[in-house]
């Protein structure tokens, strides 16, 4: 079973443009390179044993055209994957399960200055790894793990404080028409133990479920009426942020408050909690 979310990936038409958004929040955007076999090329935003992965098209020939017509729509969060330690074995045991599993099939990732580095992900239900990263995500195994697996990731660019203080990834939430249809799957495909809550407001039931990983990270699903996907960082040092006026909505508990905001350049939202 995965144990923590390996990445999340934003998408968008401007590369430069998500990096230079990132960077005014007070994130330190680092390392990336080019996929030859997907045609696209990413920046990296590391957070603990997690990452934000910010992408773009390369070789508009060979990219998947899944993804060119999302970003064609807006871009966004495409989708994000879940770490296995032991891909090939998981990946049958989805299939006895009797999920659709392809894979693991390999990527690559050929930085600037020509170094390169390697992984196997299994798709759920389709062979197009944007069309199976959402609202399932993919699995992924790196190559290499620990410090050496955080030092290919970020390559000449090294590994800096963000100078907002994210220090990690808390969780990714997703949107959808029937949640319990959508938790089957997740609990199918990953033999996940989740908790579920009901409520009801104005005559109408609202359904919502929570998976805990063992990294710490969180998988929920709310119901709504359309589908998507945002995501929550723990950051320390908010003020950057504030100070831009891009967010959308704060909430506050006695032990946190939390920014929610609108990324500029994508149809996509991006949540920060800090201690109060």
């Amino acid at each position: 079973m995965p144990t923590r979310i390996d990445h999340v990936i934003l998408a968008g038409p401007d590369l430069d443009a998500l990096e230079e958004s990132f960077t005014r929040m007070g994130f330190y955007v680092t390392g990336g390179g080019e996929h030859p076999h997907l045609g696209t090329r990413n920046r990296i935003i590391i957070l603990d044993e997690s990452y934000i992965e910010l992408l773009a098209v390369a070789d508009p020939d060979r990219a998947s055209p899944a993804l060119q017509k999302f970003i064609a729509g807006g871009g966004g969060w495409i989708g994000y994957a879940l770490q296995s330690s032991d891909i090939a074995a998981e990946t049958a045991a989805m299939r006895a399960r009797g999920v659709d599993a392809r894979g693991p099939v390999p990527g690559r990732l050929v930085a600037p200055d020509g170094s390169a580095r390697g992984w196997g992900v299994t798709m759920i239900g389709a062979d197009d790894l944007w069309q199976a990263a959402f609202p399932l995500p993919f699995l992924i195994q790196h190559d290499t793990t620990g410090e050496t697996h955080r030092r290919e990731l970020v390559g000449a660019g090294g590994i800096a404080p963000h100078p907002n203080g994210a220090s990690h990834l808390m969780g990714v939430r997703i949107t959808c028409p029937d949640v319990e249809r959508l938790a089957a799957r997740y609990q199918a495909a990953f033999n996940f133990a989740g908790s579920f809550a009901r409520s009801q407001y104005e005559g109408v039931e609202n359904v919502s479920a929570n998976f805990a990983l063992e990294g710490g990270e969180s998988i929920q699903l709310s119901q709504a009426p359309a589908s998507g996907m945002s995501v929550r960082v723990r950051v320390a040092r908010p003020t950057a942020i504030e100070e831009l006026h891009w967010q959308t909505a704060v909430s506050v508990t006695r032990a946190t408050r939390t920014l929610t905001i609108s990324i500029p350049g994508v149809n996509a939202e991006i949540s920060y909690t800090s201690s109060r």
